[in-house]
């Protein structure tokens, strides 16, 4: 009989989820003693994969909280060009962004010349000095460890889990830009014959890749939804409604399949501090501060309530 396997997925939230991920993990490791080790696979999602790639490469979860208020240098850049670059980088992206959006064949389903991808480049902003950090802090080679890094080809029109068997390798750093590369607003990652931009154009979440892996418990952190025990406002509540139905119906599919799911969402004072701009560089320290306290008591209820099963200890 094999052991228990558990998953550990880290969903899409901009620079305030990465934020917010390192609050939670921090709590997760003080409260419940967990540690990466303990994951059979960490699946990560845009803000999500930056988390989860840190985790692997062996940066403890407190050392990713104390960081937060570094997250600004990986702050939104300008690109470069003046009124005609932002033209032309405008409808490069409006062009990627469409093709992220329709996933049925249409005029969209034809790839652009060269010559056009050329004079309308996609993207209009860059991350600044978040890719030379990426770079200088990860490793190019990736971990033992199960580590899976999601992301859309706009050309295939199809997921690609970076570090899953069967799809293309890039180095570490690569794949994080790749899972984070926001379509419209950063420009898509080449990779062999694939043009990848953020995971969250398939899915915010990914959470059915934990099936894949065969886990059966799952610890999923989705900053960009909220929990439904403890809602927000109702403006809130619609602004997160979509992804929250979407996290709701995928761990209802894994607790009808027998896995243990722990969702671990925003409630009102997460939400309140996350805010409405999700890329902003400022007080990202107050969000990993109030997501790590808010995690450390939704631990203590559902240890009381003998939820969290094995996790604990």
């Amino acid at each position: 009989m094999r052991p228990l396997r558990l998953a550990l997925v880290l969903g899409a939230g901009g620079l305030v989820g990465v934020a917010h991920h390192a609050g939670v993990v921090a709590a997760l490791a003080d409260e419940i003693g967990f540690v990466e080790e303990r994951a059979h696979v960490v699946i990560g999602t845009s803000a999500g994969s930056a988390i989860a790639a840190y985790l692997r490469a062996g940066w403890p979860a407190r050392s990713l909280m104390e960081r937060a208020c570094d997250l600004g240098d990986a702050a939104l850049g300008q690109i470069g060009g003046g009124v005609l670059g932002l033209i032309r980088h405008g409808v490069g992206s409006a062009y990627v962004v469409a093709r992220a959006s329709v996933r049925v064949p249409s005029v969209l389903s034809v790839s652009p010349a060269p010559l056009l991808r050329r004079a309308f480049p996609a993207g209009v902003v860059t991350m600044s000095k978040g890719s030379s950090i990426l770079d200088r802090e990860l490793p190019r080679t990736w971990p033992d460890r199960l580590l899976w890094l999601c992301t859309y080809d706009l050309l295939g029109r199809r997921r690609v889990v970076l570090g899953k068997p069967g799809e293309p390798y890039v180095p570490l750093a690569l794949a994080v830009r790749a899972s984070c590369a926001i379509p419209g607003l950063y420009a898509p990652v080449r990779v062999a014959d694939a043009v990848l931009v953020d995971g969250g154009a398939w899915s915010l979440i990914n959470l059915d890749l934990a099936s894949l892996a065969l886990c059966d418990t799952v610890i999923c952190v989705a900053p960009m939804c909220y929990d439904p025990a403890r809602p927000p406002s109702a403006a809130d509540r619609l602004m997160r409604a979509v992804p929250t139905g979407a996290l709701v119906r995928a761990s209802e599919r894994l607790r009808r399949q027998g896995t243990s799911v722990v969702m671990l969402a925003p409630g009102p004072r997460e939400v309140a501090a996350h805010g409405l701009n999700l890329m902003r560089s400022r007080n990202l320290e107050t969000v990993a501060e109030v997501a790590y306290a808010e995690t450390v008591t939704e631990l203590r209820r559902l240890g009381a309530e003998g939820a969290l099963g094995t996790l604990a200890g």
